[in-house]
């Protein structure tokens, strides 16, 4: 039940993400523009950084170990297909911009692109639990920079986004909640951060005494 919950749920999310307006919106988070300044002919780029934060090394009981696993688990399981969703996403952005697409072309591009998503990845998709497609959905914001809400929303209508948030609540989700590196999701950022090194696989064969099992993405969505 729960599998099925989060799948028709991704389904409801991916046909908002494909849907022509979201190409039209340029309501994504904000990028802010660098401040600067020149000095004797020279620009300087000013930017404030975050404080970091430096915690004390501390021991994990075996409660919290076997939840650590779990969660190394299901990133593997999830952010591979996170990542794929997003440079489909964006790719799609660039070529509608570059090659001036219409709205019928569009409309005819991306329902034939939805179409092709769930054929090639439906009985893959199936098989993630409840919470690597929740952990999938909110490593998509990050990478997107949008709120599964406000998605839903905006390019489905308040009622669908209430609906979906509501059960949501039931399996303790929220999807109003931005994705936030520094607070709520610091334990997957720093996962990410892992990813982003080249650090995960030999993290995930310390864990495990294994190689982390190969994520099958068809050659035209890599």
């Amino acid at each position: 039940m729960k599998t099925k919950v989060w799948y028709f749920l991704f389904t409801a999310l991916l046909s908002a993400l494909l849907a022509p307006s979201a190409y039209a919106q340029t309501n994504r988070r904000e990028l802010k523009v660098m401040e600067y300044y020149v000095y004797q002919g020279d620009t300087i780029y000013v930017d404030e950084l975050p404080p970091a934060v430096i915690h004390p090394r501390q021991t994990m009981n075996r409660r919290d170990w076997v939840k650590y696993y779990k969660r190394v688990h299901n990133f593997s399981k999830a952010y591979p297909y996170a990542l794929m969703v997003a440079r489909v996403i964006n790719q799609t952005d660039s070529l509608f911009e570059a090659d001036h697409y219409s709205k019928r072309q569009q409309e005819k591009y991306l329902s034939q692109m939805k179409d092709d998503l769930l054929k090639e990845f439906d009985p893959i998709f199936r098989k993630l639990t409840l919470k690597q497609g929740l952990m999938m959905i909110r490593l998509i914001d990050r990478e997107c920079g949008l709120t599964p809400y406000y998605i839903l929303k905006h390019y489905l209508g308040g009622a669908t986004a209430g609906f979906w948030q509501g059960v949501a609540k039931l399996f303790k989700g929220n999807l109003k909640q931005p994705y936030d590196k520094y607070g709520e999701d610091k334990d997957l950022e720093e996962l990410v951060g892992y990813w982003e090194r080249g650090q995960f696989d030999s993290l995930y064969e310390m864990i495990f005494g294994k190689h982390r099992p190969d994520i099958y993405i068809p050659e035209r969505f890599r």
